[in-house]
């Protein structure tokens, strides 16, 4: 039995847009598989934040819906309080797989939304094989390794942006996904 295959992707936001690292992130999704249900995962408070989250919903022909977190808690990238939205946003959306670009934000955040969901992350992915196989750098960077991830769902990975880069043109002009607000539950501010 072949399982459907949904993403969710974390993207990072800066001036009102979604950064270029987290639209590599969408291309990165694109490559697990073309018929793959991508929500994206913003996070912050104010206009800037609605205004990426508007951006995000066209960003990208595969964006199925925006999951916005407006807190002041998520204002700044501090990985505690996002490991706890992200561990909430996957009890709640089962995704199969979660994507963040390998940025320091990433980086930090990956490994603790792993642990609180008892998964181990895959990480410095530059290029996808196949849905749970992966090629990452090791030694330094001095050799590339497949690896396949043999875990429990969610296939948690971070991505080199550089090795997934967005089309220029990716604003889609035909389909825009909806928005919705995330509760932030037991979140403390």
């Amino acid at each position: 039995m072949r399982r459907l295959v949904s993403t969710l992707v974390v993207a990072e936001h800066e001036g009102g847009l979604v950064k270029p690292s987290s639209l590599s992130a969408l291309v990165a999704a694109e490559a697990i598989a073309k018929e793959n249900k991508v929500s994206l995962l913003l996070g912050g408070s104010g206009p800037a934040l609605h205004k990426a989250a508007e951006h995000a919903a066209a960003s990208h022909p595969l964006v199925n819906e925006v999951l916005v977190a407006d807190s002041d808690v998520f204002a700044h990238p501090l990985a505690e309080p996002w490991a706890e939205l992200l561990r909430s946003v996957q009890q709640k959306g089962g995704y199969s797989h979660v994507i963040a670009s390998s940025t320091s934000f990433g980086k930090n955040l990956l490994p603790r939304a792993a642990a609180l969901l008892d998964v181990s992350p895959v990480t410095d992915v530059t290029a996808i094989s196949e849905p749970r196989v992966f090629v990452r750098p090791i030694y330094a960077g001095n050799a590339l390794c497949t690896v396949r991830y043999t875990g429990e769902s969610p296939c948690m990975m971070s991505i080199r942006s550089t090795s997934f880069s967005p089309a220029t043109e990716s604003m889609s002009e035909t389909k825009v996904a909806p928005i919705t607000q995330q509760a932030q539950g037991n979140l403390h501010g």
